[in-house]
């Protein structure tokens, strides 16, 4: 798996960890959308180290492909933390829309696994289910809105 890494300049000291997931309704996005999201500021505005990964789309696998791979990642992180020069003990998992609600299903698994502890998770207008809210019912985006029909598998 691709994991893009972004480091502030003249840093040569451990640095909190952040996991960033990207968005994209869990079926489309890229690693590499760190650089025009929250990810980029993160790093830069608080000094810490980003790690993106290119996670596995739902229409290149299915459930529960992407949070494995975003597990695996975190993985990656704690155990490569000394090298990457990531204070083990201030990892941060977050993300935005699909990226928040796999930060969500990966903190659960690590809780539920005892082998990571994550310090904070940061999910940003996660994407949890498949229902509409009082501000998104009426979203008529250009790109994804609720004037596109989509069929999901909730009740």
């Amino acid at each position: 798996m691709r994991l893009i890494i972004l480091r502030p300049k003249g840093q040569n000291r451990p640095l909190p960890g952040i996991l960033w997931f990207h968005g994209g309704g869990y079926l489309s996005g890229m690693a590499a959308m760190v650089y025009h999201s929250a990810g980029k500021m993160l790093a830069e505005k608080f000094g810490a180290v980003v790690i993106s990964p290119g996670y596995r789309l739902s229409w290149q696998a299915p459930y529960p492909a992407a949070v494995n791979d975003c597990y695996a990642a975190l993985e990656y992180m704690y155990e490569h933390a000394e090298e990457l020069m990531i204070c083990s003990d201030c990892i941060i998992v977050g993300g935005e829309s699909a990226g928040g609600g796999l930060t969500a299903a990966v903190c659960m698994l690590a809780r539920d696994r005892g082998k990571i502890r994550v310090a904070y998770q940061l999910p940003l207008y996660p994407m949890l289910d498949c229902f509409d809210t009082p501000t998104s019912k009426d979203n008529h985006g250009y790109f994804w809105n609720t004037l596109t029909e989509i069929c999901f598998s909730c009740p």
